[in-house]
């Protein structure tokens, strides 16, 4: 899925700002050298982020710039000291006085809890601190975030795959980086059903502790007959089915990433509804639900379809895709002249020109045009296909 830049939360558009100078340009010659400076600055700074921020998505350089008092003021943030020393020199190098105002993030009042674990059994990301703003993407139970501020009861938040949102307070518990290795090195389980519940007893018609789904993490504290005593990363306890977990390190070993597993673990989810930024089973994206089949068979893809289309290697497609080998990813979208072309879906070959993808729900589709369950928009839009699994 390619994620939306509307309603971003970017301190400064430095392209709409370096067009507003541009536009400056032409006001009265008295002001033209200000202007100028002005604009040799916006540009400076637009390449130091092209170096450390090129996808608003994965890094943090949020740069505001103003003039006051003959002074460039630089204001914003940035997630490495590298990034701010570097952009600060290139403002300078422009010839100008320059104010450095730029904080380097984590916050300072996140102390050293500046970590978390998810302790639901999904977490919604979103693009804004707000639950009326789109989601960008989900977190499951048991993973690890990195925190880089806090607003009222939001926490600006970055996944292990480097995804940034927006995650509100309560739905994972603060830690320091020690609390965090503990929580790696314990031993876990990990949620290999599509969805069970962790009980308060042992048997079936007890309370509720919270629900789980595919590809949890939870901490193993006992066994108890057909089920394990658990623990979440809150502090919760109760008791998992045994068939519905395994112990992580053994499943990460006998991951077999074969075309054929891919396509089992790809079926299961036949008719789970599309969710924009859903990457679980309760609903899932286009990237979302490549990114859920293929960690469930041991390879870790990026977020979004943008970014997965890079990843493994180029698959020459032909008019009758003789090229595609069941497993491959396929891409589509747009090319438009004078533009860089733009992926907006993805989905996963299964052979004889049938691909399976989310689309309103998971569901197959064909790419050829005599085929009953045809999908003529993808046909016309297809764009690339990667190889990731191995030779």
């Amino acid at each position: 899925m390619l994620k939306r830049f509307r309603n971003h939360w970017l301190f400064l558009a430095l392209d709409a700002a370096l067009a507003g100078m541009l536009a400056a340009c032409s006001s009265t010659n008295e002001r033209a050298p200000q202007s100028s400076q002005y604009i040799a600055a916006v540009r400076a700074i637009q390449e130091v982020k092209a170096k450390y921020a090129p996808d608003p998505r994965l890094a943090i350089f949020t740069i505001g710039l103003t003039n006051q008092g003959g002074s460039l003021v630089l204001t914003g943030e940035v997630d490495r000291a590298q990034a701010k020393a570097e952009t600060v020199i290139a403002v300078e190098r422009t010839g100008a006085r320059v104010t450095d105002r730029i904080a380097v993030l984590p916050a300072e009042a996140l102390g050293t809890r500046a970590w978390g674990i998810v302790c639901l059994s999904v977490a919604s990301g979103r693009l804004l601190p707000d639950h009326k703003s789109e989601m960008g993407t989900q977190i499951m139970m048991g993973n690890p975030v990195r925190l880089w501020k806090q607003s009222t009861n939001w926490f600006y938040v970055q996944s292990a795959d480097g995804y940034l949102a927006w995650l509100e307070k309560g739905v994972f518990i603060r830690c320091s980086h020690e609390e965090l290795d503990a929580w790696g090195h314990a031993p876990r389980l990990i949620v290999t059903a599509l969805e069970d519940m962790i009980l308060e007893q042992p048997e079936s018609g007890a309370q509720p502790v919270s629900d789980v789904v595919m590809s949890d993490l939870v901490k193993q504290i006992g066994v108890q007959g057909d089920w394990f005593q658990v623990e979440l990363p809150d502090g919760r306890k109760g008791f998992l089915p045994k068939k519905s977990a395994e112990e992580y390190g053994a499943w990460k070993q006998g991951r077999r990433a074969t075309p054929e597993n891919i396509e089992r673990a790809a079926r299961m989810f036949l008719g789970r509804p599309y969710l924009w930024g859903g990457a679980s089973p309760k609903g899932l994206d286009c990237s979302g639900f490549a990114k859920l089949v293929f960690y469930m068979n041991g390879i870790d893809l990026n977020r979004d379809a943008a970014e997965q289309a890079h990843q493994g290697s180029e698959v020459p497609l032909d008019a009758d895709l003789t090229g595609l080998k069941k497993g491959d990813l396929i891409f589509f979208g747009r090319r438009m002249p004078g533009r860089p072309e733009r992926v907006i879906h993805a989905g996963i070959y299964l052979g004889d020109k049938l691909f399976i993808h989310s689309s309103e729900r998971v569901q197959i589709s064909s790419l050829d045009p005599s085929s009953p369950i045809r999908d003529e928009h993808r046909i016309r839009t297809l764009l690339h296909a990667r190889r990731i699994l191995p030779e």
